[in-house]
């Protein structure tokens, strides 16, 4: 193998794994995703607005996408954002005054809820919902954006 066709090697698989670690979140009230790059294609799942998806791959204007749980689908580009969020995994989780276990908890959410993030303090992220919802929340119970700067690192889409 020579240095040629190493550099391609290296070059050709860039851009997915780029791709792999782009995280993006639902802009619309709801939005479907799908079992392929089209609106042909079945619909499989739906997913809420501000629910955190990471992208695998790109056909066009479609994103293969995940979740936490792995589900995958397709989903059309305008339909994600870049805002920073989170979707809590864990059964319930606590929405706390302040970044840390000694503050007094405000809310406690179910799992599945998604939360835009305002900013991160350690191990706490800062978050709040279109509602009421507002405060720090531990990342430990939560899948997404952990760090708000990762939006900054993200390629466009």
């Amino acid at each position: 193998m020579n240095f040629r066709t190493i550099f391609l090697a290296i070059a050709v698989s860039l851009p997915a794994h780029a791709m792999a670690e782009t995280m993006l979140s639902v802009a619309a009230e709801q939005a479907n995703v799908r079992s392929g790059p089209g609106a042909e294609y079945e619909v499989v799942w739906a997913a809420a607005r501000h629910y955190p998806l990471e992208v695998l791959d790109r056909d066009g204007n479609w994103l293969q996408i995940s979740d936490y749980e792995n589900y995958e689908g397709w989903i059309y580009r305008t339909l994600l954002s870049a805002v920073p969020t989170v979707v809590v995994i864990s059964k319930k989780a606590n929405v706390r005054e302040g970044p840390g276990m000694e503050y007094e908890s405000l809310w406690v959410l179910e799992k599945d809820y998604s939360l835009k993030v305002l900013e991160a303090d350690g191990d706490w992220l800062k978050v709040a919902d279109e509602d009421e919802v507002s405060g720090w929340i531990h990342k430990s119970v939560t899948w997404g954006f952990t760090e708000p700067r990762t939006v900054e690192k993200s390629p466009a889409y």
